[in-house]
């Protein structure tokens, strides 16, 4: 038996939204360096917060081994990723991107390319609209009582379970003959598409929002390539052009 097509960790970059203290940062970077991850990207409001010095001796010099880059936003963080990964253990509902257990993301993530894995804040974790710039959602498994996990905990956890020798079928890949579009790409679209959705009051009585996210599903569901996507964004665009015009 061939051995199952897994992400590569070098493809996989970790997204840090708008973390609250120096110490977290410092053992996530840790976390990335340990499994030979391809970066941390530190999206924050004010960067003076994470002197270089204070991550270093955080991380237990493991800063040395990293390639940290920091943005102002997280649509600039994930500009050049291929599929951005939402990491939340809350479910949000059937309006929200695919929800992915954490076992199997290595098999999930073979063949797309550049991948983001994208973490919110200590205590509230990622926005909605920091979910919506995400096109899945894993969620670690963690007891009720006390669920949350430390921020450098959950990057490391996601770090072996790519890295990790893989000893289940549960999950086949899929073949991928075409390259598929980038987060940017979908994002922009279906902003696109949710404005004029809400514009022309469709689906009548529905949130057009609302129907741009299960749509997106849909789409990031099938593997939708930029040829394919094109063909979308060419109706949204006639939907718009013709406006309330009586057919």
């Amino acid at each position: 038996m061939l051995p199952a097509i897994r992400a590569a960790p070098g493809d996989v970059v970790v997204v840090l939204c708008h973390p609250a203290d120096p110490r977290n940062v410092g053992a996530a970077i840790r976390a990335v360096a340990n499994f030979e991850l391809g970066g941390l990207r530190l999206v924050a409001e004010d960067h003076a917060v994470f002197p270089h010095e204070a991550l270093h001796a955080f991380s237990a010099t493991a800063l040395d081994h990293v390639r940290l880059s920091r943005h102002a936003t997280l649509a600039l963080a994930l500009a050049d990723v291929a599929f951005a990964v939402g990491t939340s253990r809350r479910h949000h509902g059937e309006d929200a991107p695919l929800h992915w257990p954490a076992a199997g993301l290595a098999l999930r993530l073979a063949g797309r390319g550049r991948v983001a894995l994208v973490f919110g804040h200590e205590r509230n974790g990622l926005s909605r609209d920091e979910l919506d710039a995400c096109d899945a959602v894993v969620s670690i498994p963690t007891g009720e009582a006390f669920a949350s996990l430390n921020l450098g905990h959950a990057v490391a956890c996601l770090g072996y379970e790519l890295t990790r020798p893989d000893t289940s079928t549960w999950v086949r890949p899929r073949p991928r003959t075409a390259t598929s579009a980038t987060t940017a790409a979908r994002v922009a679209l279906f902003r696109e598409l949710e404005a004029t959705c809400e514009r022309l009051g469709y689906p009548p009585g529905r949130s057009g929002k609302a129907f741009a996210r299960r749509l997106r599903r849909l789409l990031t569901r099938a593997e939708a390539s930029p040829a394919e996507l094109a063909l979308v964004a060419g109706l949204v665009r006639e939907l718009e052009r013709r406006g309330g015009r009586e057919p």
